[in-house]
């Protein structure tokens, strides 16, 4: 089967490339990939800005089909659609496994970085870290469910969003489309900020229900949010150095501060105005099994609408568009298709 695969340091070291087939052991699925979605940490990985492990294929969030079971699995059957957590293998008894915590084992190893992951025709997957998807959710939908679930990570679980306050999106992208649908179905009154080149997507983020938008382009635009706005909770989604000072200077004091953007890098931040301003952090590093079961639930009821966050579907072969897209910020979600 093809799979693209990260061979070496430098985007050069990406290829899509005829890979052997795993033989499944007692207690795996494999899975025939429907989608996969491109996310900001596959672009880190292929620049050498994320840890992973060569030669992997690459790819995380993804929603499949069951063709094959192995002779130990109990809950699977062969036409199960299902999606997964990232995190494939860990340890399982340090005090992380024992809480559920299985990102934060020192010993995991996840799709798409340590182990095979969804950018090919099928993976292989530990039965435990599957989830069926309910019937109500489409194959595409599902697709999305991984980030989906790193939002409500940080915003239902450790960021704590509750109803009535107001919440500042800083970044609308992808991830920020998604902080602000689980923020407003946690009942959060949204704000979506961004520069003067998102003036579409932050049109954008009004019809998915943010309550205004704001363009932050220097120190007198932030002075009119702040006269405008107490704001609660200010939830980072850029991944910019800039964007996160912006959440700092834009918080009320004692307000919620969430890290949802990954920087790739050292950054620079006024730590001492987060002291006296008494600001709460909290931050999500990937997801556990709660999350991925939230998500689905928000899925299932309607209560979240990922769809209109999917913009481009690319067949696996073209995967080098498919990555161009997500670089040029083309619509949100780009989803890549194995070829038929």
């Amino acid at each position: 089967m093809k799979g693209l695969v990260k061979f070496e340091k430098g985007f050069s070291g990406v290829k899509l490339t005829e890979i052997k087939s795993k033989a499944l052991s007692e207690k795996e699925l494999l899975v025939k990939i429907h989608a996969a979605g491109i996310c900001g940490t596959d672009l880190h990985i292929m620049a050498d800005e994320y840890p992973y492990t060569p030669p992997v294929v690459l790819g995380h969030e993804y929603s499949g089909i069951v063709v094959e079971v192995g002779s130990e699995v109990l809950d699977f059957a062969i036409g199960d659609r299902v999606v997964s957590l990232t995190a494939a293998s860990t340890c399982g008894k340090c005090v992380y496994c024992d809480q559920g915590l299985l990102m934060l084992c020192k010993e995991k190893q996840s799709i798409g970085s340590q182990i095979d992951g969804a950018f090919a025709e099928y993976i292989t997957i530990p039965e435990k870290i599957a989830f069926k998807i309910p019937d109500e959710v489409s194959l595409d939908e599902a697709a999305l469910t991984e980030p989906l679930a790193c939002a409500v990570r940080c915003i239902m679980e450790r960021g704590n969003v509750q109803g009535g306050d107001l919440v500042l999106v800083s970044g609308p992208g992808t991830i920020g489309m998604l902080a602000l649908l689980v923020a407003k179905a946690n009942g959060g009154r949204v704000i979506v900020a961004g520069t003067k080149a998102d003036h579409e997507r932050l049109a954008f983020a009004k019809k998915l229900g943010a309550i205004e938008t704001v363009v932050i382009d220097g120190e007198e635009s932030m002075q009119r949010v702040m006269e405008n706005y107490s704001i609660d909770v200010a939830i980072e989604c850029a991944g910019h150095e800039n964007s996160l000072d912006n959440c700092i200077h834009l918080l009320k004091k004692q307000g919620n501060l969430i890290q949802m953007g990954l920087f790739g890098k050292d950054i620079k931040f006024n730590s001492d105005l987060v002291l006296m301003k008494e600001l709460h952090y909290s931050n999500g590093f990937a997801t556990e099994p709660t999350s991925w079961r939230i998500a689905l639930n928000l899925l299932e009821n309607k209560l979240v609408d990922v769809g209109p966050l999917i913009s481009n579907r690319v067949e696996l072969s073209d995967w080098e568009r498919g990555i161009q897209l997500v670089k040029d910020k083309v619509g949100y979600k780009t989803l890549l298709i194995p070829n038929k």
